[in-house]
């Protein structure tokens, strides 16, 4: 199973990776002079305050369980659910498995404790399926208090009798699963040796990439100081949005438009950010 979703899946790396965008207040603004463009720094009173806007509008499901005697076997699956969806989460979530269009599992959160907690998902999937063929498999989850509903699919066989989720835990990426945001791309970025002279980074930089007045992807700088790029997953409506690439310079605490713009059409990228 642990191929499961795997297309969908990605493993967090060790960049500290947050999301989101909305700005703090602003103090005032200067202008240098930077190459082929004007540098736009914008004094700030704080760390911005920049999360992805994972609400959305989606009507919550009416799914009701699969009738348990048209089915001769069973499988388990344990979801543990990624932290960035984990804080939203509540009682009222729900996740569900399809073979094909029929609905062979559904099930609310198993743990929902608290602050900072992990959410897991028990979910039995029903079935008839021949274990050496592999059946279409969708995953659907439907965040109550983001009105959010996420789906992956992939190709699997179904194993009578097998737990899977529980020595490994399984956590597939549901994010690149939204309704809301249909288009993920995957962004290197990286400040060449002229920039990094300039901005001279440190830990608690923060590199965000904005469509407009939203931030749709950042990352925090970690020990490593762009000794090689950031990678940065940017969520997108659609294949026509444009992103800009702005930095936050904790020391100075002072925000950067970097003037780099990058069409997010779902293809892997790498920018090499000029001063």
């Amino acid at each position: 199973m642990k191929k499961f979703f795997l297309y969908a899946m990605m493993m967090l790396t060790a960049l500290t990776v947050t999301w989101g965008c909305s700005s703090s207040s602003n103090d005032d603004e200067d202008n240098n002079g930077g190459g082929n463009q004007t540098t736009k720094w914008i004094k700030t009173s704080g760390t911005p305050d920049w999360k992805i806007d994972w609400f959305a509008n989606d009507e919550a499901p009416s799914w009701n369980g699969p009738v348990v005697e048209r089915y001769e076997s069973w499988m388990i699956l344990m979801v543990k659910l990624q932290p960035q969806l984990a804080e939203y989460s509540t009682d009222k979530d729900l996740m569900a498995v399809f073979i094909g269009n029929e609905l062979r599992a559904v099930a609310k959160p198993a743990i929902n404790l608290g602050d900072n907690k992990d959410v897991n998902f028990i979910l039995k999937i029903l079935g008839n399926e021949d274990s050496d063929k592999s059946v279409n498999i969708t995953l659907k989850y439907y965040n109550y208090q983001l009105r959010h509903m996420f789906t992956l699919q992939g190709n699997e066989k179904f194993v009578p009798e097998i737990v899977y989720g529980v020595e490994e835990p399984f956590m597939p990426d549901l994010l690149t699963g939204s309704s809301k945001y249909p288009v993920m791309t995957k962004l290197s970025v990286f400040l060449p040796s002229a920039a990094q002279q300039a901005l001279t980074p440190q830990l608690g930089d923060i590199v965000a990439v904005m469509v407009g007045n939203e931030c749709r992807g950042l990352a925090i700088v970690d020990e490593h100081l762009f000794a090689a790029p950031y990678d940065i997953s940017v969520f997108s409506m659609g294949e026509g949005e444009t992103g800009t690439i702005f930095y936050y310079n904790a020391r100075e605490k002072a925000i950067w438009n970097t003037g780099e713009s990058v069409a997010l059409t779902g293809n892997e990228k790498r920018v090499d950010v000029t001063f």
